[in-house]
């Protein structure tokens, strides 16, 4: 049963003679304390192991790409004019092209898309850097966008453990789809362009394969480049372990997923034991300390059960599909399925 941050603290209190609270109280050395070693437990066990409850979901949208009809570009300039196949003036980009890639057909550079100006007919959107091929009254053209903001403030990329396509909603369900070829290689940038003949804006079409860290966004959040760049709309499903934020509020569970009962319990005998340490109870502050070690092994085990049952663990995933990331638990579990 989840616990609260102020009953596991009310558990160490108690312990100790103090009495019971409603509320923390910043002045009161042994409350502060005991939240300090809560926390402390609490980040032990997030750092040490990648459960499936400690995980989080998160999804992002991709966009579709834009090429109807043509673009007249010209050499040196910046300015890029809508046109039909015939050069006769057109009106068909978007608003959502600002930000995005432009890339006309049959040439080896893209160029960011600064702003679009679809005020007046024709439409037109000014690059970053002046166009540099040849000049062209009607030339194809894609315009796409492969990098992606996560705006969650807990997000980890580090810790990202799958990106898999679809909405399952559930862990369980996510593993199915990624055992079934349903899922993008989370890997470096450089391993990305490797992989992309080291042009990952190559015209190019099918759902990416391919996820890649890159420098954050102005607002600092982490952004991903995928490959190949999106042509339609897809759902892609990511589970991460969040950063973990110092708890310090009276209501609120330890933990954001569903943990197990034996993760409370751990924290909470590390809670007992520091309350019998600052009583001066070392006996009973060293039984609550070997009561804590009995928790945290229940947990693993617990865990480990669990892991055979599905027949699927983060480092394994990570081996068979290229992660480059290692598991921040010191503890692997290599799993096999059940026969029958």
């Amino acid at each position: 049963m989840p616990k609260a941050l102020g009953k596991i603290i009310n558990a160490g209190m108690k312990e100790v003679g103090e009495p019971e609270v409603t509320s923390f109280d910043a002045n009161n050395i042994l409350q502060q304390r005991l939240i300090e070693v809560a926390n402390n437990a609490v980040r032990g066990l997030v750092d040490r192991l990648d459960y499936d409850w400690l995980f989080k979901r998160t999804t992002l949208s991709t966009t579709d790409d834009i090429n109807a009809d043509s673009a007249a570009v010209t050499k040196n300039s910046t300015t890029v004019t809508s046109v039909d196949s015939d050069g006769v003036n057109a009106n068909s980009f978007t608003g959502a092209a600002a930000g995005m890639y432009f890339r006309a057909s049959g040439t080896q550079k893209s160029y960011l898309i600064n702003s679009v100006n679809l005020s007046s007919s024709p439409d037109t959107v000014v690059l970053e850097t002046a166009y540099l091929d040849t000049t062209s009254a009607s030339k194809g053209y894609r315009i796409f966008q492969d990098t992606y903001a996560i705006t969650d403030a807990d997000f980890d990329f580090g810790s990202l453990s799958i990106a898999s396509y679809g909405d399952s909603g559930t862990w369980s369900s996510g593993i199915s789809g990624l055992l079934e070829d349903n899922h993008l290689d989370l890997v470096t940038l450089p391993e990305l362009y490797r992989r992309s003949g080291g042009d990952p804006h190559r015209d190019t079409s099918g759902r990416p394969i391919l996820i890649a860290p890159v420098k954050a966004d102005s607002s600092s959040n982490p952004q991903f480049k995928l490959w190949p760049f999106p042509t339609d709309d897809f759902l892609i499903e990511l589970w991460y372990i969040a950063f973990f934020t110092e708890n310090t509020t009276f209501a609120t569970n330890m933990f954001g997923g569903d943990a197990p009962e034996s993760a409370y319990d751990y924290v909470e005998h590390k809670v007992v034991g520091a309350a019998h340490k600052w009583d001066e109870a070392f006996d009973h502050a060293a039984v609550a300390e070997q009561e804590a070690e009995i928790a945290l092994m229940n947990v693993i085990r617990r865990e480990n059960r669990e892991k055979i049952n599905v027949g699927f663990n983060v480092e394994t995933y990570r081996r068979s599909y290229g992660v480059r990331y290692p598991t921040r638990s010191g503890i692997t579990f290599d799993t096999v399925r059940r026969r029958g």
